[in-house]
């Protein structure tokens, strides 16, 4: 025999590690997006998530007992809603995605103070974005949210 049994599984062992390194690597050159999400999963999730989140506060605590409430009459109608604060009116002209700041980003339509922070720190890793299509590397852009402000939007070199 020209191997012994140890050296033999380690043999197998080390071709098939060699087997899944090469899957792994087709695999990424396959579907760059989903790879580049899941390296910046853990990195910055929670904190570009939740930026503004308050800390969870305790409830209060009961001191009297529970009154149930009235039935409302037949004919009356519910208590209207408090009216929601408008949202931040859209730039009255492009926004160039190279030299604005989260706060401008922010501003456009369907892009929260989070989606606008990831603009920025994208553009800052890659480089100047060259088209509007290149916001599609920013997690949480979709092609209906981009499709939503590329009137609002221009890039300038």
């Amino acid at each position: 025999m020209l191997y012994s049994v140890p050296q033999l599984r380690l043999l197998i062992l080390l071709a098939l590690t060699l087997l899944v390194g090469l899957g792994v690597r087709e695999w990424r050159a396959g579907f760059p997006d989903a790879a580049e999400r899941l390296e910046r999963f853990d990195r910055d999730a929670a904190p570009a998530l939740l930026p503004d989140a308050p800390p969870p506060t305790p409830p209060a605590p009961v001191t009297s007992p529970v009154m149930p409430r009235p039935s409302p009459s037949p004919g009356a109608t519910p208590p209207a809603p408090p009216p929601s604060p408008p949202p931040p009116a859209p730039p009255s002209e492009p926004l160039d995605v190279n030299r604005a700041d989260a706060a401008e980003l922010a501003r456009l339509p369907g892009v929260g103070t989070g989606l606008a922070q990831r603009i920025v720190e994208e553009r800052e890793r890659r480089g100047r974005y060259d088209s509007p299509e290149a916001l599609r590397y920013v997690l949480g852009m979709g092609p209906k949210k981009l499709a939503a402000i590329r009137r609002f939007i221009t890039v300038n070199d």
